[in-house]
């Protein structure tokens, strides 16, 4: 019974929300991502504002907002465990969507998946301050079955979604609303940002792209994406943006010339998502430098010019 009523639920709160998502949606909207670390086996699910706080729609430094759905496409194998809550209190339990046998047997949908909707409760959550394309974490998740290539967001143009809408009467898209989503007016009608999905590689390219970094390489890594140092070249300053997938106490960046000698070295507590520092190098004479950390096991470097 408890299932049953879940699935009414669903229904009752996401039909209506996918109805004005066809015809209204946010300027200020998100996309959502999921990133795993191997180190604990840990995944977690992300939303990217593309935009910052405060804003037209919100004066206050913080978006807040308390409805949001997070959707997950997984191997068939795969079983969900072990939420937990970073901004939002979100479902424990999640139901596991499995196609049913007559709608894989027509050739409609793969029977090698199955998806997880997980809701927020609608308690206004503290997502604390948005900066346009700097990941914030919603929640974390363990799972076995399947790699962790495979467990990703279900896109909204993924045949489930429709079929699911239109055959089973569900709403199963991922979704978002905040405060930043409309103007606060009586007559405000909420409007949902959620916009799509995005990769981690992706982030980090476009991340670097809005610093003004220039690629180092064609082939950069995901680890390599995830320190960022600029401007480069520079004349006093060297700031660098680490990307971080989960708290990690005792990170150390360091500063080592041509010859490979450390000349400057910060320690990071790093947080979850985007973590900044800097190296003051007005006192360094000219030529090239490097800056180089850890990201999952693997030495990243990168070259910087001092003027």
């Amino acid at each position: 019974m408890k299932r049953i009523g879940f699935m009414v639920l669903v229904w009752l709160l996401g039909t209506h929300a996918w109805a004005q998502s066809r015809v209204m949606t946010s300027s200020s909207d998100v996309r959502y991502m999921v990133t795993y670390e191997p180190a604990t086996s840990l995944y977690t699910a992300w939303l990217i504002p593309n935009y910052n706080t405060p804003n037209a729609n919100n004066p206050e430094t913080d978006d807040r907002g308390a409805t949001a759905q997070f959707s997950l496409k997984v191997p068939k194998a795969f079983v969900l465990t072990s939420v937990g809550d970073v901004r939002g209190v979100w479902d424990k339990t999640p139901y596991k969507l499995v196609p049913p046998a007559a709608l894989v047997q027509t050739g409609a949908v793969d029977a090698d998946w199955a998806y997880y909707i997980i809701g927020k409760s609608p308690q206004e959550t503290n997502y604390g301050p948005f900066a346009s394309g700097e990941p914030v974490a919603l929640f974390t998740f363990k799972g076995n079955g399947g790699t962790p290539e495979q467990v990703q967001v279900l896109d909204t143009e993924d045949k489930f979604v429709q079929l699911a809408e239109s055959k089973l009467a569900l709403n199963v898209r991922s979704s978002f609303y905040s405060r930043s989503g409309q103007r606060a007016t009586m007559s405000a009608h909420p409007l949902e940002q959620m916009n799509g999905v995005v990769s981690l590689s992706e982030v980090l390219k476009n991340k670097q792209a809005q610093l003004g970094i220039d690629p180092q390489s064609t082939q950069e890594s995901v680890a390599d994406l995830s320190v960022q140092a600029y401007p480069n070249p520079t004349t006093d300053l060297i700031e660098v943006k680490y990307f971080s997938a989960a708290d990690q106490p005792g990170v150390r960046l360091e500063l080592l010339d041509a010859q490979g000698n450390v000349k400057l070295a910060n320690v990071l507590q790093a947080k979850t998502g985007f973590n900044t520092t800097r190296f003051v190098v007005s006192a360094l004479p000219g030529g090239v430098y490097f800056v180089r950390g850890q990201v999952q096991g693997q030495r990243v470097t990168r070259k910087i010019v001092k003027l």
